[in-house]
């Protein structure tokens, strides 16, 4: 069990077993794909978030896939199997590309996935490092009530990072104006009524 004394020394990351979360470096930031990866957005239906000021949708599944994996190659499913385990099929949520429309803004702490044995992974879309995103991770495992009293680990990734985090792990997204990234969800199971949770990432649920 993680007493208030062990959170409040929560500083470094030392692993997915650990903290919940990995940032893993790639070889290369794809920039070479940013542009087609934005484009796909624009062949989908967006969303204009009720929490602040977010355009999100649907993007081309291949085309952010490459994204996604760009430089990481085979890493990156290994670092999938790390958060959720060997699992006989891998349900995929999303891709969805969320941007913000107006000026920074952060989107409230929620956890990290839908369902609680599953791992979401983020990547930036920034083209410059002004506009790069912050991401504010908790321990895992801490009750919502405590949290208040945390100090977070606290990560603006660069662009050539992937953030891997578990389901289980409550987070806060903070993106500048024209910020935007990619999320895409990895489950064992279908997310089902999970999505439908108080603790739900909008963009998530589409």
């Amino acid at each position: 069990m993680t007493t208030a004394q062990d959170i409040s020394r929560y500083s470094e990351p030392s692993g997915m077993e650990v903290t919940g979360f990995v940032v893993f470096s790639a070889t290369s930031n794809g920039a070479d794909i940013k542009p087609e990866v934005k484009r796909s957005l624009t062949l989908w239906p967006k969303i204009e978030s009720k929490k602040g000021p977010f355009i999100y949708g649907r993007g081309d599944a291949a085309v952010c896939e490459r994204f996604l994996r760009c430089g990481a190659e085979d890493a990156f499913i290994g670092k999938v199997k790390e958060a959720i385990g060997e699992v006989g099929f891998i349900c995929r949520q999303g891709p969805v590309i969320v941007v913000s429309s107006e000026d920074h803004s952060t989107w409230g702490t929620a956890l990290a996935h839908p369902s609680h044995d599953a791992v979401s992974i983020f990547r930036d879309l920034s083209d410059t490092d002004e506009i790069r995103l912050t991401f504010k991770l908790y321990p895992q495992g801490v009750p919502k009530e405590a949290i208040w009293a945390i100090q977070p680990f606290v990560r603006k990734l660069r662009r050539n990072e992937i953030l891997f985090v578990k389901g289980s792990v409550r987070m806060e997204i903070e993106v500048p104006a024209e910020g935007s990234f990619v999320w895409q969800g990895n489950s064992g199971e279908p997310m089902g009524r999970d999505m439908l949770g108080l603790e739900v990432f909008e963009f998530m649920a589409l």
